[in-house]
């Protein structure tokens, strides 16, 4: 199960997948977000999400993957406050799929 946490300060030591949220007024929708896997501050499959994508699809993604590759943390980078909770998907992965 991956958890997901909205502070850096909660970040284990391990393996972790991080959705940043920005807005960039040039892309459409102009909220877009970038996903990182991270080790230590190493980026160990850079081109797993190779480009900018919608939030939705971003934080969807993410958590897939997670999943597949045991990552138990995702962080959500929003500094601007973009993809608040409420925002999110109610439903596990799983049940979206099916």
């Amino acid at each position: 199960m991956t958890r997901i946490v909205e502070h850096r300060s909660a970040i284990p030591n391990g393996p972790v997948i991080e959705v940043h949220v920005r807005r960039d007024a040039s892309a459409d929708p102009p909220v877009i977000a970038s996903v990182n896997i991270n080790v230590f501050g190493q980026d160990p499959d850079p081109t797993a999400f190779p480009a900018r994508m919608p939030v939705m699809e971003a934080f969807l993604q993410a958590l897939a993957y997670a999943e597949r590759a045991g990552i138990a943390v995702l962080w959500i980078d929003d500094p601007g406050g973009y993809f608040p909770p409420e925002k999110r998907p109610a439903k596990d992965v799983d049940e979206n799929e099916g």
